[in-house]
């Protein structure tokens, strides 16, 4: 019975409550419902025996609380309206019980009544924490002492009065009853409070409970972290002043130097002599800007060998933001650098000569300025080799570079090259070109004095030369035309002039712009697909993979390669229109299908924001973003890094991937290679196509494939037209194989089985 009563009472206090209300809401609506719950019925009772005892107009004070209260929770019940029902009952409690007061005639037959009118600002307390609370106070006291006032009168008007038994049950059951109502209001949300306070404590004793156990695990991954840092990196700490407080056993393990060595000392211990002293000054200017700094290094070790590191330095900041330490953790790149170097020296110098070769010359025709060219061939060579033999022969070019070498030994603005086969190149700083020929023709008198001694072989050199002095990006070109117009005129020294040229370069220029210009027009540029087979899985020559190859098809339908017409087009400012047109169609042909294709860009064509606009335009038009790789070609000519960054940042972030063309043919390729981001490399035809007979181009891919994979970064080997070719590739570990052998480029995408 108890408990279903408890239960009737607590489901009727709750009548209002919403179940969207939270605690505190909660206890306000029960608060506010108490008041009429406790008060309405005894307002009832106290009515009817007013009746009873005839005092009809005080009877009706109580009855009127009753019925409003009654109207009051109903409509608190249909709406949750919490306003409502607390504006009406401190209201109504506040000024009802002075009403009956003062129709009981004042204090003398009332006063007992009064205390009811206490239950507005107790309730106020609970609902209102801010000083508006007290308005409710002041208004009692002021209608208390307004009843006082009145007081007189209110006794002289009333000339029948309660029985004096009746007043003493009133006095006492009035006071009983409110003080009661008072205790048992106050001490329900004392209850209330204890209930939500250890309800509160219990939950963030859980979440304590929860972030701590969160917090071992976290420790537990720090721990495992440091773990794995410490086993594959070089750690170390500092104070604010470069102070090494802390390294890990990499870092001995590495330098060489024992603990005591090393902490309190800075790392100008490890530091080689051959770093810039502007390196270090960016490096503190970094840290100290609270950002990390990032690069590599050339380390000493203690025994005085060296040791290469790719480092990243950083600030340890504490809550107020202050640099307290710094942390460097790095990675020692040793091999790398090795590989690098010798990748370089195989990738520069010409293996018969020791001369600096092709490469190292069109490297150093890019990197300096006001060049003059003598580009010396020997004559007949090919006699040689077929009277004497190629060892012989190579034993002639052997003498004559010395021979060059030794005639130019005094021009210290000159260096000789070895261009290939019978072909030399000295290449020195601008002079007068009348000064520059007298200086061949000394050469070309010594050469003819020369008596070669091989063996018992006396052999006697003829040359001739094409000098040149143009600007760097056609000098070696326009040296090779006043070579070839020498020798079809038997001559033995020419001076590149453009009249050698220039009408019918004119003339084949315009051409090819009218060409190029109508093939525009008429949809005459169109893209061929030349097929790249995985050597992994290439037993049946499975094609899952295309480069796109520019082709113009002429007016009588002849294809003509790029070779032709595309620097024309770049001279014409018809270059742009090309890109956009290959892309167009490259997208267009490899929508419906699932082979991967690749698509070449220049330089020129990243940095050009409209042509990278489009690219990412239709990256979003077509959803294939996957099967797309961007081969950027001509990649030596890199200058600006951080634009070329942010371009592969970009098409990276849609699932594209980056290969980088004629790998192994500039050292700016190999130099730059992880800040390019590369997913494929493309070992240069002239290696591949000299792989199988020459051991220089076989050992200089093995140093790509090794480095490639190291780095994580697949390798392709172009220009492949055999299967000797292909089955050495093989065997050297190259990824991907493309050539002639598997196909040659189409105007249509084949069948996967070729």
């Amino acid at each position: 019975m108890k408990d279903t009563l408890k239960q009737l009472l607590d489901t009727a206090l709750k009548i209002g409550v919403s179940p969207t209300d939270n605690e505190a809401v909660t206890s306000k609506k029960i608060a506010i419902t108490m008041v009429p719950l406790f008060m309405g019925p005894i307002g009832t009772v106290w009515g009817l025996v007013l009746f009873s005892l005839g005092h009809y107009l005080s009877a009706s004070i109580p009855i009127l609380y009753a019925f409003l209260s009654l109207l009051n929770l109903w409509h608190f019940y249909k709406t949750k309206d919490f306003h409502v029902i607390k504006t009406m009952q401190m209201y109504i409690i506040l000024v009802l019980p002075f009403l009956l007061m003062w129709t009981l005639g004042g204090f003398a037959n009332g006063s007992f009544v009064f205390i009811w009118a206490f239950f507005a600002p107790i309730a106020a307390i609970f609902h209102d924490k801010s000083r508006k609370s007290l308005y409710w106070m002041y208004s009692f006291i002021v209608l208390v002492a307004f009843s006082t006032l009145i007081n007189t009168a209110l006794m002289e008007m009333r000339t029948e009065h309660l029985p004096r038994l009746a007043v003493e049950i009133f006095f006492f059951f009035n006071i009983a009853l409110s003080l009661l109502g008072i205790f048992l209001l106050i001490r329900y949300f004392i209850n209330e409070k204890d209930k939500s306070a250890s309800h509160k404590l219990q939950l963030k004793h859980e979440a304590l409970l929860e972030k701590t156990q969160e917090l071992y695990h976290n420790i537990s991954f720090l721990e495992s972290y440091k773990k794995s840092i410490d086993e594959n990196l070089i750690v170390s700490r500092t104070d604010i002043n470069g102070v090494i407080t802390y390294a890990n056993q990499n870092f001995y393990n590495t330098s060489g130097f024992c603990e005591k060595e090393v902490i309190g000392h800075k790392h100008s211990i490890i530091k080689h002599p051959h770093n810039s002293k502007a390196l270090f000054a960016s490096l503190w200017k970094t840290i100290l800007k609270k950002k990390t700094w990032h690069g590599r290094l050339k380390n000493r070790k203690k025994d005085g060998s060296i040791y290469w590191i790719d480092t990243s330095v950083s600030p340890i900041l504490n809550n107020d933001g202050e640099i307290v330490e710094f942390i460097a953790i790095r990675q020692d790149i040793t091999q790398l650098i090795q590989h690098q170097a010798k990748l370089t020296q195989m990738l520069y110098i010409d293996s018969l000569t020791s001369l600096k070769n092709r490469n190292a010359l069109l490297q150093d025709i890019l990197t300096t300025e006001s060049l003059s060219c003598s580009l010396i061939n020997i004559d007949n060579f090919s006699h040689i080799n077929n009277l004497y033999g190629e060892n012989i022969g190579n034993r002639v070019l052997v003498e004559f570079s010395d021979f060059l070498s030794e005639s130019i030994a005094d021009n210290h603005n000159a260096k000789l090259y070895r261009l290939g086969g019978d072909e030399f190149v000295i290449l020195s700083k601008k002079t007068s070109k009348e000064r520059l020929g007298i200086e061949i023709t000394e050469l070309l008198k010594k050469t003819y004095s020369k008596q070669l001694q091989i063996d018992d072989h006396e052999i006697s050199l003829s040359v001739t030369v094409g000098q040149s002095t143009e600007a760097n990006f056609n000098l070696l070109s326009t040296a090779n035309m006043a070579l070839t117009t020498a020798k079809r005129d038997s001559k033995h020294l020419l001076m590149f002039t453009k009249e050698l040229s220039l009408n019918s370069e004119y003339q084949d220029n315009i051409k090819w712009i009218k060409e190029i210009k109508s093939a525009i027009k008429e949809d005459r540029i169109t893209i061929f697909y030349q097929p790249i087979v995985n050597n992994a899985d290439n037993a049946d020559n499975t094609v899952n993979k295309y480069e796109t190859l520019i082709r113009l098809i002429s007016k009588d339908g002849e294809v003509i390669t790029p070779s032709y017409f595309l620097e024309i087009a770049k001279k014409a400012k018809l270059y742009k229109q090309l890109t956009k047109i290959v892309i167009k169609k490259a997208f267009e042909a490899f929508k419906d299908n699932d082979y991967e294709f690749s698509i070449n860009l220049t330089i020129d064509d990243i940095l050009d924001k409209n042509i990278s606009q489009y690219i990412i335009q239709t990256l979003k038009e077509y959803d294939i973003s996957h099967r797309v790789v961007f081969e950027i070609v001509e990649s030596e000519s890199i200058n600006n890094f951080d634009d070329i960054e942010e371009f592969i940042l970009l098409v990276k972030s849609f699932g594209c991937r980056i290969a980088i063309d004629d790998f192994g043919t500039g050292y700016s390729n190999f130099e730059h290679l992880m800040r390019l981001q590369a997913d494929f490399i493309k070992i240069d035809g002239s290696i591949i196509k000299e792989i199988v007979n020459n051991k220089q181009s076989a050992l200089i891919t093995s140093v790509i494939v090794a480095f490639a994979k190291e780095m994580n970064i697949q390798t392709i080997g172009e220009y492949v037209e055999t299967e000797v070719v292909h089955e050495k590739l093989k065997s050297l570990g190259v990824n991907k194989s493309q050539g002639y052998y598997f196909g040659s480029p189409q105007a249509t995408l084949g069948k996967k089985e070729i």
